[in-house]
């Protein structure tokens, strides 16, 4: 039986290798290094005007712009969208220093009923937009879908670059995640940040393999699809249709280059990181797996038991 163990251990040892990542460094994007600035919805009255500032944090003059149905159709969508909509939900935008990231606050979340803080920023990433801080607010209950117009007017406004052909992608993004949460209200073990750190992950997997040539094809994405869903503990939650969605979804963005894009744009080296301390997790299981049969093994030496021996997993 020793023999047998020490063969095992033998064997284990030798399957096990790890292989360095490379990486490229971020490129810059199209939206300018600095921009702090407002951007109301058009159909807010002067007292609405007032209270959304006051919801958005405004501390000093910053540039205030006005979002209407035009910037929604010119963004977002055509067709669900007209020249005359009426435009509630705005949103403060202002960049941080390069590699922070994305963050998003809701000011007033019993307001914006449809849109997470999670997808804001997964749609604002897939229109190109690296690291800003986004507050969002309404005063009346709405989907958001304004603010989010307001995010692209304010970079257009500061000189900065909108790509249309992907502000309406991150639409369509927001979409399906957004179908698949209202899928999966009631379901154990779901939640909605879960789904989007999965997408954001994927994303970065798909960026990173873009930033070293691989071809990407839907073979490429359901790889990547069901290693970030595994990642999140989402890979026996979803059902089949939902992750075809997803699947769906990245082979789009990637008809439509956008992974190329966000390879020059996102900083990879936070995803290296990343996977470095998974790396790390899974080595201390691996140091641990392996202490508990050597301690096996020495008890052999001592007279112990051939009981099997319990491992951690």
């Amino acid at each position: 039986m020793m023999n047998k163990r020490l063969l095992c251990c033998a064997l284990l040892i030798g399957g096990i290798g790890f292989t360095t990542p490379q990486y490229v460094e971020a490129d810059t994007s199209n939206v300018p290094d600095s921009i702090n600035a407002i951007a109301l919805g058009n159909a807010l009255t002067d007292d609405q005007k007032q209270q959304t500032l006051n919801s958005l944090g405004q501390v000093k003059e910053v540039p205030i712009y006005t979002t209407d149905g035009n910037d929604l159709m010119n963004y977002i969508s055509k067709t669900d969208f007209n020249a005359q909509w009426k435009v509630y939900s705005s949103v403060h935008l202002e960049t941080k220093a390069k590699g922070e990231g994305i963050e998003v606050e809701i000011a007033t979340p019993a307001n914006i009923t449809s849109i997470t803080a999670n997808q804001y920023k997964n749609a604002a990433q897939t229109a190109g937009i690296t690291d800003a801080k986004i507050t969002v607010a309404s005063v009346i209950p709405i989907d958001g879908s304004g603010a989010l117009a307001g995010v692209y007017k304010i970079v257009k406004e500061a000189g900065g670059t909108v790509d249309t052909t992907r502000t309406q992608a991150a639409q369509e993004e927001m979409k399906v995640l957004n179908d698949i949460t209202q899928e999966n209200q009631n379901v154990s073990g779901y939640s909605d940040e879960k789904l989007n750190a999965a997408q954001e992950e994927a994303k970065e997997l798909l960026a990173k393999a873009a930033s070293e040539g691989q071809k990407i094809d839907k073979d490429t994405v359901t790889q990547a699809v069901n290693q970030a869903l595994e990642n999140q503990g989402l890979q026996d939650i979803l059902t089949k249709e939902q992750v075809n969605k997803i699947i769906d979804l990245l082979t789009m963005l990637n008809q439509k280059n956008i992974f190329k894009d966000l390879s020059k744009e996102i900083d990879l080296s936070n995803l290296k990181n990343e996977l470095e301390a998974k790396s790390q997790g899974l080595w201390e299981k691996i140091k641990s797996f392996f202490a508990n049969i050597w301690a096996a093994i020495s008890g052999l030496f001592q007279g112990g038991n051939d009981e099997p021996t319990q491992t951690t997993n």
